[in-house]
């Protein structure tokens, strides 16, 4: 890399900067949405798992705390894009599922602008979805 001026740290710091921008651009994206990069993230994992997975699958799979998931899931539901409702066959688990809406607006993003995260496919998801669709 010295060829070209750069060092070792300016690589780790222009690629942050890369992320950083793509991040934005993509919230800015989902914003006309009434979305965030995170809650996509959310209703992308979600509906590969058939349209519902517990709150624990969705922290397990996107590797971030407890708290997180609760308020990214609050508002999601407040926004109409999920509903929740507690796991009769085990009390201590909270099942989300996508609406109609979460649809509509996955199927808006795909075709205006080609920005759903292609990585959270059925098929990428690698089986960890141990739910079902209601």
């Amino acid at each position: 890399m010295s060829d070209c001026g750069l060092h070792a740290d300016d690589l780790g710091y222009l690629i942050k900067q890369i992320s950083d921008k793509m991040r934005a651009n993509a919230d800015a994206v989902f914003r006309k949405h009434g979305l965030t990069y995170s809650q996509v993230h959310v209703l992308s994992f979600v509906q590969a798992c058939g349209g519902s997975a517990t709150q624990k699958e969705i922290e397990i799979y996107l590797d971030v705390s407890h708290p997180t998931i609760v308020g990214l899931v609050s508002r999601l539901e407040k926004s109409g894009f999920v509903t929740s409702h507690v796991d009769e066959n085990n009390r201590r688990n909270k099942i989300v599922c996508v609406t109609k809406k979460a649809q509509q607006t996955r199927e808006s993003l795909e075709i205006e602008n080609g920005v759903w995260n292609k990585r959270w496919d059925s098929k990428s998801v690698n089986n960890s979805c141990i739910c079902s669709a209601d």
